[in-house]
């Protein structure tokens, strides 16, 4: 089974962003390592401004746990949307829910 070697160097990069001691700076680092391996950067800014002004907010407040709160919310809703937008189009189709 062969590899694929810029798999390898993403993981590699990921052990490192792991490796921080520096929650600010392990963010700042996944950004990078990740935009290095991208062929097709197009949704790249999608993730990375969140991703900065998470590492922002992480570095005003001090604590990790409120920003944590905050993310875990953005995600619930984000995840609610979507089924909420799924189920429509599910509907919409005429198909069973």
């Amino acid at each position: 089974m062969e590899f694929d070697r810029r798999f390898l160097l993403l993981c590699a990069g990921e052990v490192l962003v792991v490796a921080m001691t520096n929650l600010i700076a392990a963010l700042v680092l996944q950004m990078i390592v990740l935009a290095a391996f991208l062929d097709d950067r197009e949704g790249y800014w999608l993730f990375a401004i969140p991703t900065a002004l998470f590492a922002g907010i992480i570095a005003v407040s001090g604590t990790v746990l409120l920003p944590l709160l905050g993310l875990a919310a953005a995600l619930g809703c984000g995840y609610a949307v979507l089924t909420l937008k799924d189920y429509r189009l599910v509907r919409w189709a005429g198909g069973e829910a």
